[in-house]
């Protein structure tokens, strides 16, 4: 619009005639409104805004309605639009103030004063110039307030004007709220639904200046209580429009802030409203109840208590009179305080308490957040906590969660997580007070936890207590606890965080730590017990008290819990009730001592025994899961890795063996994977450095045997109740994994475990672990083989014992011709080698007891990893072609032989497979025969030593162990003179030389006097301590260690030595049963021609007779070794 134009509607509305005028303001809004969206247009009128203010105001009284309704709206835009105010002259403002003001209170015209209004309402005028016209505007627009003339929209642009003021001169305004404010709050109880809605907006709009009131304000609207407002409510409540009664009087309490205290009559009538409307049976009347309480507690909380001032006396000596009146008031005010939040307290604990709809809770839940907000920072104070919190958080939780109050629990949770968790915040949270909860969706006002002490430990623990218990029972669903479950965990964690900081810190003193421990231990107690006690069958309760364990364990460490400055009477029931009636023999059978009840022990053995007690109760109960055993796993790795490894490695396998059985295997397995871990961990040295403890030693023993031990615990199978009890204790199909896991798990821990000992002087692992089980085995001997043999299958229980063991021995066999057997050059006669010699016959004793067990034991349809004779030969074969020395060998034979003899002796029932590796076995006993060192004396002693096996192999119906045996014969015994035969060998030797498959040496005098010397005595005797005794023709030889050294033999005297009269007498003896028999008496050729005198071997011919007699014979070979 050009400047012309703008001239045009100056004089149009400057002119006299009222058509003119009102063409003139016309054509003005237009442009006004176009130049909002046009920059130059608003620029030109800025520019001419002076002289058009001038002309506008003079009309703004015009006795003519419509013009002076157009000048005021054309005013209006001149005093809200920015670039426009600012071109306004200053004369220009306060005259358009001084005129608006003076117009509304002056005009009969509704529309006039109503416009006149609205300019005040849309006014963006420095508020310099309302502070100078502050007094006149106030009036003006409470006589519009008050409406002479009747005109709601005067009303409503009034309340406008109060809010652009408040916002605008919020001090001044607050200071004069007693004068606008009861014109507004007065109609909150207006009948007229437009009114009534038009004040509520106002006030709400403008309630940070009237709340909290003024104290002018609260008492005019004392006043207003006394003379109409109480009863206006009242009538409002009879008349059945509820809702607004308690709105307003929601309202009016706020408003009445402080200053109600003062005036408790008056606020005990008003108290009538709510009761009456608590109790309503409409949702809608108690939720708008519990929105106006959050009335009650703006009036009786305004600021927070000031309890530091309460607790902290004052250093001033010269101020202390003034201090203690100063305290006294402060104690006043603060009882007062507590009145006050019991009586907010009392309806809020009912609701929650009721059975009311969820829309009421939620609105009492969201007025007690309201409370702790406004509480500040005293809601930290332990009396608050007791006040405001613990009793809605245990309405809260009093009643197990479901599909209408999970909401309400997670509130519960969320609010106590917040609350908790804030001592193990950042620093700069800390500072603020501020927590997660400003971001919470059910939470409007931000709650100021600040870091807790430990003093309110029992309180939480107390609240988890009953969230936990409550969440356990029948009616709740499996998710509903599993969620509440998490959260109480997390909750817990939080509490054991900041227990944990309290602890590590140097103003803790030592009572102060005992009594907190003591505090966790009970809890962790009550929740394994009490909800154990319950009958509860849920799995989660169980699975959920070893979280809670393992919690405490991981988050307070071993160097807390493992202290040995702790301790604590172990007064668990479970281990009590175990002791009453605890008869299991295999606790005879642990060397080391078991825990017993009300024994002194440090918190993390206390835990460990708990821990355990809720293993065997999911063990009992429930099927285990992976992620359950994984838990376990990892909880034993947490616990053998402390520094007081003994003591808990001793717990853990004293409580194993109070539970030997198979069904807890799966615990054996957590531990065993625990400790095995300890042991590869380079880090971990607690282990290796208590290797050389005893009771640690044999305690590692004894957890490696428990698996053989638990199964065994199980009656036995015999012949005569054989089905019967097939039925009454199998192995279901899902526990056959498990043995396989059992077994893979043994080997892992006993590989490390060798590795670990293998560096150790004082122990021999291999061997002291074989002559523990062969211990248990020779104590068990006649459960295992009692009864008539009979068929296994592999649900029979006895096989358990037999895969267990099988698989132990390859492991041991195996481990001891790798890491124990070394090379011939680097062993020597020396503890080393008789560490070996032992490890060798413990084991080799282990495997002649499993080959028996085999065999009394015929198993059907075994595991596919099950040990049997196939399996068990093919070891052993490998086992001794790792034997190169002649100790070694021997050994091996007078211990295997045995049993050996019984498994060729029924190869015809045995498969392919099987008979193809007791071929093997059988073809390396013979090579290691051969290749002994020092090399072995092939004579008459070898042969009876032998005698049953030889006699079985030479003539054996399968060709494979037959020709093997001839030909190692051939090479060995009939390149030697063999002067005495073994009599059970005469036939089968005298058959196969006539076939002409085996040949003998010829007896030679010559050869004789060159084979019969002392070396050849002397190999035959060195190593063999031969027992014989008359039963009919059978005789025992035993094969015993040589602790001799393989030095040579002094050079033989060639003189005829005399025989001592004793020796006379037994060959005299001997001579006669010779000639009484013919030469075929039980007595002949039974033992090597060897001169048994005291001084040596002689080559005379007194030396050449034979002695028969076998009682002489073992005095001579005692005498000679």
């Amino acid at each position: 619009m050009s400047k012309e134009e703008i001239l045009e509607i100056q004089t149009l509305i400057s002119s006299n005639d009222n058509s003119n005028k009102s063409s003139g303001y016309s054509t003005l809004l237009q442009f006004q409104q176009h130049s909002c969206i046009n920059p130059s247009s608003l620029q030109s009128l800025a520019q001419n805004s002076n002289s058009i203010i001038s002309s506008t105001l003079s009309d703004i009284e015009h006795h003519d309605e419509e013009i002076a309704a157009q000048a005021l709206k054309c005013l209006g835009f001149m005093i809200y639009h920015p670039s426009i105010v600012s071109e306004l002259r200053v004369d220009d403002v306060n005259l358009v103030l001084d005129s608006l003001a003076k117009l509304i209170t002056t005009t009969k015209l509704k529309t006039v004063c109503n416009l006149g209004v609205w300019c005040f309402s849309v006014q963006q005028l420095g508020v310099s110039f309302l502070v100078a016209h502050f007094h006149s505007l106030l009036r003006a627009i409470v006589h519009a307030l008050d409406n002479p003339m009747g005109s709601l929209s005067t009303t409503f642009e009034a309340t406008q004007a109060i809010m652009k003021l408040s916002g605008q001169l919020s001090e001044q305004m607050r200071d004069s709220s007693h004068i606008w404010a009861p014109p507004i709050y007065r109609r909150i109880l207006s009948t007229d639904k437009r009114e009534k809605d038009s004040s509520e907006r106002c006030l709400l709009k403008i309630s940070s200046i009237v709340i909290p009131p003024s104290l002018e304000l609260s008492k005019v609207l004392v006043k207003d209580m006394k003379i109409k407002l109480l009863n206006g409510m009242k009538d409002l409540l009879d008349s059945g429009t509820k809702i607004q009664a308690v709105q307003a009087w929601g309202w009016f309490i706020r408003m009445l802030g402080s200053h109600a205290l003062k005036n408790k009559h008056l606020v005990n009538d008003m108290l009538k409203i709510p009761e009456r409307t608590f109790t309503d049976p409409d949702p809608q009347v108690q939720i708008a109840t519990q929105v106006a309480w959050e009335g009650l507690i703006d009036a009786l909380i305004s600021h927070p208590i000031l309890v530091s001032e309460k607790k902290t006396p004052s250093k001033d000596t010269s101020l202390q009179k003034q201090h203690s009146s100063s305290k006294t008031n402060c104690v006043d005010q603060v009882n007062g305080i507590y009145k006050s939040i019991k009586l907010i307290m009392t309806p809020l604990i009912g609701i929650v308490s009721s059975k009311c709809d969820i829309s009421v809770h939620s609105s009492c839940l969201n007025t007690w957040c309201y409370l702790l907000h406004k509480l500040d920072t005293s809601v930290n104070e332990s009396s608050l906590i007791k006040m405001v919190l613990e009793p809605i958080l245990k309405v809260i939780f009093q009643n197990g969660p479901d599909s209408k109050t999970i909401w309400l629990w997670n509130l519960g949770l969320d609010l106590l997580s917040d609350s908790v968790s804030q001592k193990c915040r950042d620093a700069h949270c800390i500072e603020t007070g501020h927590s997660s909860s400003d971001k919470s969706s059910w939470k409007q006002h931000p709650i100021r936890w600040l870091p807790w002490d430990i003093s309110r430990l029992d309180f939480y623990l107390s609240i988890i207590f009953v969230i936990i218990r409550q969440a356990s029972g029948a009616t709740v669903t499996r998710d509903h606890r599993s969620h509440v479950y998490d959260a109480a965990l997390k909750i817990f964690k939080y509490v054991l965080k900041g227990v944990k900081l309290d602890m590590e810190s140097p103003s803790t003193n030592y009572d102060a730590v005992i009594c907190c421990l003591n505090t966790l231990l009970t809890f962790v107690k009550i929740v394994c017990e009490d909800l154990y006690s319950d009958g509860s069958e849920n799995y989660d309760v169980y699975y959920t008290s070893l979280r809670f364990i393992d919690a405490v364990t991981k988050e307070l460490g071993s160097s807390i819990l493992g202290s040995p400055l702790y301790k604590f009477p172990l007064d668990l029931k479970y281990i009590n009730d175990m002791q009453s009636v605890d008869h299991n023999k295999h606790l005879k059978f642990l060397t080391v001592n078991c825990i017993c009840y009300m024994d002194k022990v440090s918190p993390l053995v206390y835990l460990i025994v708990l821990y355990f007690h809720m293993m065997v109760q999911l063990t009992l109960k429930f099927q285990q899961s992976d992620h359950i055993s994984q838990g376990m796993s990892e909880y034993f790795k947490f616990i053998f890795s402390s520094s007081n490894l003994l003591d808990n490695l001793l717990t853990c396998t004293g409580l194993l063996y109070k539970h030997a059985e198979p069904i807890y295997l799966n615990i054996w397995v957590a531990v065993a994977q625990g400790l095995n871990y300890c042991v590869c961990n380079a880090n971990c040295k607690s282990l290796k450095e208590s290797l050389s403890d005893g009771n640690e030693y044999y305690s590692i023993c004894h957890l490696l045997i428990y698996p053989i031990v638990a199964h065994s615990e199980v009656p036995r199978l015999t012949s005569s109740n054989a089905s019967g009890s097939m039925e009454k204790y199998p192995v279901s199909a899902d526990e056959k994994p498990s043995l396989e896991l059992v077994i893979q798990t043994w080997k892992s821990l006993y590989g490390s475990l060798s590795a670990g000992f293998g560096c150790s002087t004082t122990t021999n692992f291999s061997g002291d672990l074989c002559k523990l089980i062969n211990r248990w085995l020779d104590e068990n001997v006649s459960m295992l083989g009692s009864g008539t043999d009979f068929k296994l299958t592999y649900n029979d229980i006895d096989l358990g014992v037999l895969h267990l063991s099988g698989n132990f021995l390859i492991c041991i066999l195996e481990q001891i011709q790798t890491l124990e057997l070394v090379s011939e050059t680097s062993r020597s006669k020396s503890e080393c080698d008789s560490k070996i010699l032992y490890s060798i016959k413990n084991c080799l004793t282990f495997a002649s007891k499993y080959m028996h067990l085999l065999r009394i034991k015929m198993v059907t349809d075994p595991p596919p990893s099950f040990v049997g004779t196939s399996r068990l030969s093919s070891a052993l074969a490998c086992f001794i072609d790792h034997l190169h020395r002649k100790q070694d060998i021997l050994l091996f034979l007078e211990i295997i032989s045995c049993p050996l003899l019984q498994w060729l002796s029924n190869m015809g029932v045995q498969n392919e497979g099987t008979n193809n590796n007791l071929k093997l076995l059988w073809n390396e006993i013979l090579s290691s025969l051969r290749r002994s060192q020092p090399p072995l004396h092939f004579g008459s002693a070898l042969l009876e030593l032998h005698e049953p096996l030889f006699e079985k192999t030479l003539d054996h119906p399968y060709p494979s162990i037959s020709e093997a045996t001839i030909e190692f014969w051939n090479s060995t015994f009939a390149q030697q003179i063999i002067f005495d035969f073994p009599p059970r060998l005469l036939h089968v030797l005298d058959k196969l030389s006539r076939q002409g498959k085996l040949k003998l040496q010829s007896r030679s005098i010559s050869s004789f006097k060159k084979c019969n010397t002392r070396e050849e005595v002397g190999d035959a005797l060195q190593g063999y301590r031969v027992a014989a005794k008359h039963n009919r023709t059978s005789k025992r030889v035993e094969l015993v260690l040589d602790t001799q050294k393989d030095a040579p033999f002094s050079s033989f005297k060639k003189k005829r030595l005399e025989l001592t009269e004793h020796q006379k007498e037994v060959r005299r003896a001997q001579q006669g049963r010779q000639r009484d028999t013919g030469g075929h008496g039980p007595g002949i050729r039974t033992y090597t021609n060897a001169d048994f005198s005291q001084q040596g071997f002689d080559d005379s011919q007194e030396s050449l007779d034979a002695i028969r007699d076998s009682e002489a014979i073992l005095e001579m070979l005692r005498k000679t070794i």
